[in-house]
């Protein structure tokens, strides 16, 4: 792959976090620091005769489909479900690669029909809605089906290329797509769980190769494009924020790799897709480092989730729960996620420039990616100094970040919500505003702010891969009916009346949810317990 020649680093390699051919080679000392560097692969333009991806244009000729329906639910997908499902950034992943694609893999094509049948399936309720009726219909079968056939695809065809991580990849992909439109939240984590762990051993030679991959060279047999990376960076946020089971080694690992890249950000950024893809390796770095000093045993909640009274759904215990385990850790922790949240800063002033350009431009949705990044960026800082916090009062000091996010968020929910037309929430890959909002209504004391925050997250009708709105919405109420109770309206919310979330069962399936919350009163720790259905 060329290098791009931009200083002062390829932000080819930068997008990949490899280091770049075509700069002039680094000292010993700075090759002994990245050999244990986790490096993305990149897209490389290797025909394969097996794997040839056809035009566009024959996506629509109808090659390959079993039935008039096939073809129906296809299309679909091409014209309208693709363009939800990528979310608010720019991504050919969805819309051209997936597609083109399927023209080769038939577990590609069987998973895209499929997901583009519940999309038929939510478009043809949200008709039946306004006539009065509301019914669970034939499409909706008909995406099981295709499903099925996709994943005894997957099976077969990743059996018989051994070392096809590339297949294995977007298989894992795909189940996530269909999963988390269905709403089986814990099957969507496990499987994008899984690309990522292999997209990792990969890395670091635990491969059939038994080498590790941190070359450009050592990736040119595997036809990577960079979409299909970018998607598996999302991926890393959703399982990192959600449920995550991975040990602390490789987040310790993940942390390390991408601190080398993040060291090589400018000064200021030149283009939205700079400024994204150096906050999305400063995020999930800091996820990692949050999930590294996390006090669980996972070989022990492991056995605990296996009792979960409901089957498929999202268990999760007070100590893998981010924020609810805090501590005042020492020293060199504390030191270190100063480091990183001087690294946000540096980020926000880096991108300060461009988003006063952008904020003034007529491109709605530039503006929307923008406002998307100063949220995430507000969250990140809060959750890292959040690790450390020890009571509840202490987050009171991050209230103009709170009404920040609120304010950002309610300029692009109108724009996430204004292209959809389905009864279903709306789905994509994408982490954007969900988490945040939660993150809000569940931590903000100051109750207008709080309201206005919950009150988005019910109206939304949106799904953000794991995070679904509606979900959250009853989970940041609850807490909030539990912190006002017994308080006059208008005042600040004490201490003992803070309410922690300590544990949660999600089935979004069934559309229901139970909850755990304590509250550290001057007695002692009341504990809180609710069932949620809606």
């Amino acid at each position: 792959m060329k290098c791009d020649e931009a200083k002062p680093e390829c932000n080819r390699c930068i997008k990949a976090g490899l280091t770049c051919d075509g700069y002039k080679q680094p000292t010993k000392s700075v090759l002994r620091s990245r050999q244990r560097q986790i490096i993305l692969p990149k897209k490389v333009a290797i025909p394969r005769a097996a794997t040839t991806i056809a035009p566009l244009r024959r996506i629509y000729s109808g090659v390959g489909f079993e039935d008039p329906l096939d073809g129906q639910c296809f299309r679909i997908f091409l014209e309208e479900t693709s363009r939800e499902v990528s979310g608010t950034f720019p991504n050919s992943l969805w819309g051209r690669l997936i597609p083109q694609i399927s023209e080769v893999e038939p577990f590609v094509r069987h998973a895209v029909i499929a997901i583009g049948a519940l999309g038929k399936e939510s478009r043809i309720n949200r008709q039946s809605k306004q006539l009065g009726s509301l019914t669970q219909g034939s499409d909706y079968q008909y995406a099981l089906q295709q499903y099925d056939k996709s994943l005894r695809g997957m099976r077969e065809a990743i059996a018989a290329g051994q070392h096809d991580l590339r297949k294995a990849l977007i298989a894992c992909l795909l189940v996530f797509c269909f999963e988390g439109m269905l709403g089986n939240q814990a099957a969507a984590a496990i499987h994008a769980q899984r690309g990522l762990m292999l997209l990792h051993q990969w890395t670091t030679g635990n491969n059939p190769f038994g080498k590790p991959f941190q070359t450009q060279k050592a990736w040119q047999d595997q036809m990577f494009e960079e979409d299909l990376l970018e998607a598996f960076n999302a991926l890393d946020s959703q399982v990192l924020l959600f449920i995550d089971t991975r040990e602390k080694s490789v987040h310790s690992q993940i942390k390390t790799s991408q601190n080398s890249v993040v060291q090589s950000m400018p000064r200021e950024f030149t283009s939205l897709s700079q400024a994204r893809q150096f906050w999305q390796l400063i995020m999930n770095r800091n996820y990692h480092f949050c999930k590294s000093i996390q006090q669980t045993d996972m070989v022990k909640l492991k056995e605990e989730r296996k009792d979960s009274e409901w089957e498929g759904s999202v268990d999760m215990k007070h100590t893998e729960l981010l924020l609810s385990d805090a501590q005042d850790g020492p020293w060199p922790l504390r030191e270190e996620h100063l480091r990183y949240r001087g690294d946000i800063f540096r980020w926000m002033t880096a991108f300060a420039n461009l988003y006063e350009k952008i904020a003034a431009s007529d491109n709605e949705r530039e503006r929307a990616c923008a406002g998307i990044l100063q949220v995430q960026a507000r969250v990140s800082n809060i959750m890292l100094a959040g690790t450390f916090f020890t009571t509840e009062c202490e987050y009171d000091i991050f209230l103009p970040e709170f009404n920040d996010v609120v304010n950002f968020s309610e300029s692009i929910l109108p724009y996430i919500q204004s292209t959809y037309n389905g009864t279903a929430p709306r789905f994509n890959v994408d982490i954007g505003i969900v988490a945040a909002l939660f993150l809000v209504g569940s931590r903000c004391r100051d109750d207008a702010i709080r309201q206005r925050a919950i009150d988005m997250l019910f109206a939304a009708n949106y799904r953000e891969g794991i995070w679904d709105a509606l979900a959250v919405a009853h989970v940041a109420r609850w807490l909030r009916s539990l912190e006002v109770k017994d308080v006059e309206p208008g005042r600040w919310i004490p201490e003992e009346k803070r309410a922690v979330l300590s544990a949660i069962n999600i089935d979004l399936y069934r559309k229901k949810e139970v909850l755990g919350a304590v509250q550290k009163t001057k007695d002692g720790v009341v504990e809180s317990k609710t069932l949620i259905t809606w």
